[in-house]
């Protein structure tokens, strides 16, 4: 459906509820609106794709974001309100001010140092938080991450689990996939079902390393060569790439990149804590 043809009806579907803006950008799971709440507070409003939609049981999807609803943490964004509106399945956060680290990263190529442990650290801080919680991102890339004033932000915490956990028969056969190759864990790509907080600290890695070099540790023009690098290939030496990273930081994102679960950092503090320690 085209840009013009869905604004008309994401307007008249939350009349009343939102006053929507326009299309600010598209995923691999939701198109996202700008709009604005009852009390005029700015929102980023999230449509799951019509396609995928019919694929979720809504009701179960929606009891799923519920319960993230009770995520607050300074790092991480709210999710502040969720239905059904038409056909439409949406959920509803605050719109952040700030570019997506993923933006920064195609302008700037690299992120400096300080930063990259600015990032890190914030975010293990965020993930130690959830995963706490029992909550597990499994989406953890630039694109969901925003850069604001106060640190970044991980968006769309949860919602990849969600959308799995409300599926159908049609979501497997329609073949969406939670996570972004370059960035999947191992276990991911296996089509694993029981995620737990060392994927998000693998993804993490995955990023960490990208922010340093300007490239993530895997890459090929073909998807499934990545995807098959990621259950078998060693990450290079983050120091070969940009050789002033301190050592801490290095083995921190090794050891978050290992194949085997039982060999990364079992927790996201425990990441935390070494790579702070110089």
């Amino acid at each position: 459906m085209a840009r013009r043809e869905m604004l008309p009806l994401v307007r008249d579907a939350l009349n009343g509820r939102y006053e929507v803006d326009r299309e600010i950008a598209r995923g691999g799971a939701a198109r996202v609106f700008s709009g604005r709440g009852p009390d005029g507070t700015p929102v980023a409003i999230k449509l799951l794709h019509p396609e995928l939609a019919v694929t979720v049981t809504a009701d179960r999807f929606l009891r799923e974001v519920e319960f993230l609803q009770k995520l607050e943490h300074p790092n991480v964004a709210r999710i502040i309100d969720s239905g059904e509106a038409g056909f439409f399945v949406f959920y509803v956060m605050p719109l952040i001010d700030g570019p997506s680290l993923r933006q920064h990263m195609d302008r700037a190529r690299r992120v400096s140092v300080d930063d990259t442990v600015r990032i890190a650290t914030d975010l293990l801080d965020a993930l130690g938080y959830a995963h706490e919680r029992g909550i597990v991102h499994r989406d953890v890339k630039p694109d969901n991450i925003v850069l604001c004033p106060d640190g970044p932000v991980l968006v769309d915490f949860g919602i990849a689990k969600a959308i799995a956990s409300a599926g159908t028969t049609r979501l497997t056969r329609s073949g969406f996939t939670v996570g972004t190759s370059y960035y999947m864990s191992p276990e991911q790509v296996l089509g694993e079902l029981d995620i737990d907080q060392r994927s998000d600290i693998y993804s993490l890695g995955c990023v960490l390393f990208e922010c340093l070099t300007g490239r993530p540790p895997f890459q090929h023009a073909r998807e499934e060569i990545v995807l098959r690098m990621q259950q078998t290939e060693r990450a290079p030496d983050v120091r070969s790439l940009r050789p002033e990273t301190p050592r801490t930081l290095a083995v921190g994102i090794e050891r978050a990149l290992e194949k085997e679960r039982d060999r990364r950092w079992p927790t996201a503090v425990e990441m935390r804590a070494a790579i702070t320690d110089r």
